[in-house]
């Protein structure tokens, strides 16, 4: 249980003379599948694949420049691996992005620092002890393994008294530490968590929001708790300006009472410490709910769609709750993992200024999205053929988009598309009025949010389709779009023309 813990200064161990001087060699392994195992994956994709994240834990710092901008080199190859991408391919999105990366060691005296269990606190958003970091938890987790690497540095209590705050670290910097980390748990990468664990520790914490007791029971669902955020006057956004930066955002929506109202919302998505693996795997589904929701449906009738690259972080980052759910042992600990991820997504819908979901725009775009090359395609089949891939009743839309997805230069995209592709998978049969977490009293009230209960499993295609339209076919000669950085929740935000 993270229960609130007074200031103090502790270390986790007694331990306090045990040398990181000297390097020891990270596995960038896969000793697992990935979630979606696409058809492709050969020996020499693996292959490569471990040599590539092999490279980039080892040589690469986690920004990739001074403002702190997060090096996604691993998670754009290890998601375009899992969409079944060629072995030439993967080393050419490699070669593409680390153009633009930085050294582990920004400095040549930063190799002289040595991170131990007795002073790694005290280098906690050093950006310098980046490569210390990794050489620390390299050893850390070849002697406790990953799931008592994260068990020790992020659900301990004493990893989250004032002022260390791991698990929140882990939840900040629009996730990038969370992801890093999920795609460790996914493919059983030994790499990707240490470097996930020591970029949570290069970020600044901006407020805590998980420390606070847990339930004997389950409270009420997501989707109630972001219609709570919405009718609240104390977070109700300020006057748009279209040119604040995030972290001016989250200031106002911290501000004059917004933390503790955030706290006081989120403290009844209540969880018990013993949760039940069926409420995990349900939990977890009702957040990639509404992770798809909120990206998708944030927009506006009659004006083309706008993806928030904000959101997108969450709807990305959603995937890996349940990978890292099933790594870890303890079921406090996934409890305390899905409860600290709730205020994340909380925080980040206000940064944007509250964004509502329209469900009925969201159920309006086409279920059968094409590539723009085959919209003219006069092919047609032979006479014996059954049936017709021109006629939309006859087509699945999946195989073209899982192939075009691919060939984008942005990582955000194929990460998105992958997540769309695993909820289709596995929730794509949901009928209109079953989306988890939906209604009240389990079924028998109303609905948690307007309008919810005209969404069904065809959500997934249909944002697929949106996404790609809005990025940008660009395999097939489409130009490329962009995330959308309004904050698009104000009105003003859409002043400007599309």
């Amino acid at each position: 249980m993270l229960n609130r813990i007074p200031r103090l200064c502790a270390t986790l161990t007694k331990s306090n003379c045990r040398s990181m001087s000297t390097e020891t060699r990270l596995s960038s392994a896969l000793s697992k599948k990935g979630l979606l195992n696409t058809p492709g994956i050969t020996y020499a994709s693996k292959k490569a694949m471990e040599e590539l994240l092999h490279k980039d834990a080892e040589t690469h710092h986690c920004f990739f420049n001074k403002i702190g901008f997060h090096n996604h080199l691993s998670h754009h190859i290890l998601a375009a691996y899992d969409l079944g991408t060629p072995a030439a391919h993967l080393q050419k999105m490699y070669d593409e992005e680390d153009k633009d990366q930085r050294p582990k060691y920004l400095e040549k005296g930063d190799e002289s620092i040595v991170v131990t269990r007795s002073n790694w606190v005290q280098y906690l958003t050093n950006t310098s002890a980046y490569g210390a970091f990794l050489n620390f938890f390299t050893q850390e987790i070849q002697e406790i393994g990953a799931v008592g690497l994260l068990e020790k540095y992020v659900f301990s209590e004493e990893a989250n008294v004032e002022g260390v705050w791991m698990l929140t670290r882990v939840m900040s910097g629009a996730v990038h530490p969370f992801i890093q980390i999920g795609y460790g748990a996914e493919f059983g990468v030994d790499s990707m968590i240490v470097t996930g664990l020591a970029m949570a520790t290069m970020h600044r914490v901006t407020a805590n929001f998980v420390a606070r007791s847990s339930s004997t029971s389950s409270g009420i669902p997501l989707f109630e708790i972001l219609t709570k955020v919405n009718e609240s006057e104390v977070l109700k956004p300020g006057p748009y300006n279209g040119d604040l930066l995030l972290s001016a955002r989250l200031k106002e929506a911290l501000a004059n009472g917004g933390a503790d109202e955030i706290i006081r919302i989120c403290s009844q998505y209540a969880l018990p410490d013993n949760i039940s693996e069926a409420e995990v795997a349900h939990k977890t589904e009702e957040i990639i709910w509404a992770a798809v929701l909120l990206t998708f449906g944030a927009g506006k009738k009659s004006r083309k769609p706008r993806l928030d690259f904000f959101l997108m972080h969450i709807l990305n980052s959603s995937l890996f709750l349940r990978p890292l759910c099933d790594l870890l042992k303890e079921p406090a600990h996934k409890a305390a993992l899905l409860r600290a991820y709730v205020p994340m997504v909380v925080l980040t819908g206000l940064t944007r200024g509250r964004p509502h979901i329209d469900s009925e725009l969201l159920m309006s775009y086409t279920a059968v999205p094409r590539p723009p090359s085959t919209v003219t395609n006069n092919v047609q089949p032979v006479p014996e053929a059954i049936g017709n891939p021109a006629v939309d009743e006859d087509y699945n839309p999946w195989p073209a988009i899982i192939e075009g997805v691919r060939y984008h230069s942005d990582a955000h995209t194929l990460k998105a598309l992958r997540t769309l592709v695993y909820a289709s998978q596995h929730f794509g049969d949901t009928p209109p009025g079953g989306v988890p977490g939906g209604s009240l009293d389990g079924g028998k009230g109303g609905e948690t949010y307007s309008g919810i209960s005209k969404i069904d499993g065809t959500v997934f295609i249909r944002a697929a389709g949106v996404l790609m339209d809005t990025l940008g076919w660009s395999g097939h000669g489409q130009k490329e779009g962009g995330w959308d950085r309004s904050a698009l929740g104000w009105d003003a935000a859409w002043d400007n023309e599309d």
